[in-house]
């Protein structure tokens, strides 16, 4: 069985249909929608520490903080991420651009992971704050 000589370019994708460019694109929108995922599961534990008013403590507040902290990071992220996704990563004058953005991006991404990593060690440390509010949606 002989295998047969094809010219294929390395540097295009399935057979020169998606380009370098075409594929960043698609991996910029994927990763905006985990950012509007974790952004769903961040408006679902303000309401919940809201909800909560009859237990504000210190760790409250501390929650109620890096919950909008998380948001207020997440908008900026989506900003950027609209940013990298709509502009072309093959022209040259643009590239040093992109790559500040994207290395932007990253930090902006591990700040948020960071927070919400202690956010959730902070439901988890305090309990009470989820059960009573899932409660008095229950009863409603």
């Amino acid at each position: 069985m002989a295998f047969e000589d094809t010219d294929d370019d390395p540097s295009k994708l399935d057979q020169g249909k998606t380009t370098v460019n075409s594929y960043a694109t698609k991996k910029t929108v994927a990763i905006s929608n985990l950012e509007i995922a974790l952004l769903a599961t961040n408006a679902v534990q303000l309401k919940t520490l809201l909800g909560n008013k009859a237990n504000k403590d210190t760790l409250w507040a501390v929650g109620l903080g890096l919950v909008c902290a998380s948001i207020v990071f997440q908008v900026v992220n989506a900003c950027v991420l609209v940013l990298l996704g709509t502009d072309d990563i093959g022209k040259k004058q643009r590239q040093h651009r992109l790559i500040s953005l994207n290395n932007f991006s990253l930090i902006i991404s591990l700040l948020i992971t960071v927070i919400n990593v202690v956010l959730s060690v902070i439901v988890a440390v305090e309990p009470a704050i989820l059960s009573q509010s899932l409660n008095s949606t229950n009863a409603v």
